[in-house]
């Protein structure tokens, strides 16, 4: 039964994903007598967690209710109380979670020993599924940088625009959904000015009803971003990354500008990965053309990589996603994934992996 509760737990914590950060998302299922009662997810760092907001919604000293939380609870002072106080006030009798806290606060005040002192069983309960959930935020708190995931769609030929790079759109309704599924969960989508400039996207989450802003951080070497742009009205918040030596003459309103070292007029990707990891952000997903994907590769800044592959073919005049032969040559683990008469291919990169070592035991 662990199972089925701590995946209920799951789908709570997937309502955050995306707007906890710095914090992680976290679900949590109250159950007695095998029904859920309450369930409950983080709603954003300053907010309650979702054991405290669970709780709440329970009378202290009901009898018999373990709470199933997908993260170990914590048992810190941050923004806001130990969750693991909360639980021993309350009288609950079990707590079973998912995935240990990487968190080294957590770690050294050792929540199951503190629940157990209170009579109050523990047990650690990992599943798959949520240790991939909390990849991103295992690798920011033991690297301090972000987990980077890439997207790019090709054709056949490689081509991902036309001549002079003119839009093309080559990827089907299937893969848009999984575009603005990853915009929605991921913390911050990462841009170039000259990408903002020949397509004027909104970069924004967009669904049957509803679009979901997201804080946007746009490469801007050259001080050419348009001022009329539609991301700098749709977005949550825009970062603006610039040569330290050229400081923009016209700020935007909503927008943090952030001066970056430079080399032979380009910035430094590395500096400004970091720097988006020093904001708190887990997760960037990035949306631009041939030339950051290849830099981003080149500088083994990524840790995943989604192609979608297209059957068409734009012809050898068109734009090539390539700009070296470089890109594919650490080594990774791949899974496909179809959709309709496209394909994502995902690369996940393992030399990249290795400066962590998120282990859900």
């Amino acid at each position: 039964m662990h199972k089925q509760f701590l995946l209920a737990a799951l789908e709570q914590a997937w309502f955050g994903r995306g707007v906890c950060a710095p914090n992680p998302g976290v679900g949590a299922v109250a159950v007695q007598d095998e029904k859920i009662i309450a369930q409950a997810w983080h709603q954003g760092a300053g907010t309650p967690h979702a054991e405290q907001l669970i709780l709440a919604k329970l009378p202290k000293n009901l009898s018999d209710i373990t709470l199933y939380v997908t993260l170990e609870p914590c048992n810190h002072w941050g923004k806001t109380p130990p969750c693991v106080d909360a639980i021993i006030n309350h009288g609950i009798k079990q707590v079973v979670y998912a995935y240990r806290d990487p968190n080294p606060v957590v770690a050294a005040n050792n929540t199951p020993v503190l629940l157990s002192t209170h009579n109050i069983d523990v047990v650690h309960y990992p599943l798959a599924e949520i240790d991939a959930f909390y990849e991103s935020y295992c690798y920011w708190t033991l690297t301090k940088k972000p987990f980077v995931t890439v997207k790019m769609a090709q054709s056949f030929d490689g081509k991902i625009a036309g001549v002079a790079g003119e839009r093309v759109m080559l990827s089907n309704a299937l893969c848009h959904d999984f575009t603005h599924q990853e915009r929605l969960h991921t913390d911050v989508i990462l841009t170039t000015a000259r990408t903002i400039n020949q397509d004027d996207p909104l970069l924004n989450a967009r669904f049957p009803g509803s679009e979901i802003s997201k804080p946007v951080a746009i490469i801007d070497s050259h001080g050419a971003l348009n001022p009329r742009a539609k991301v700098l009205n749709t977005a949550k918040h825009c970062h603006i990354y610039y040569n330290e030596q050229f400081p923009p003459e016209i700020k935007h309103a909503h927008c943090s500008y952030h001066p970056m070292p430079a080399d032979k007029g380009l910035l430094d990707l590395e500096a400004i990965i970091s720097h988006l990891g020093g904001l708190g952000y887990h997760d960037v997903w990035v949306e631009a053309g041939g030339r950051l994907f290849s830099a981003l590769h080149r500088a083994r800044l990524v840790q995943r990589t989604h192609v979608y592959l297209v059957p068409a073919l734009l012809g050898q005049n068109a734009t090539s996603l390539y700009q070296d032969m470089d890109t594919y040559t650490q080594a990774y683990t791949i899974t496909w994934q179809p959709m309709g008469n496209n394909m994502i291919a995902s690369l996940d990169w393992h030399e990249d992996r290795q400066e962590s070592t998120c282990s859900p035991v």
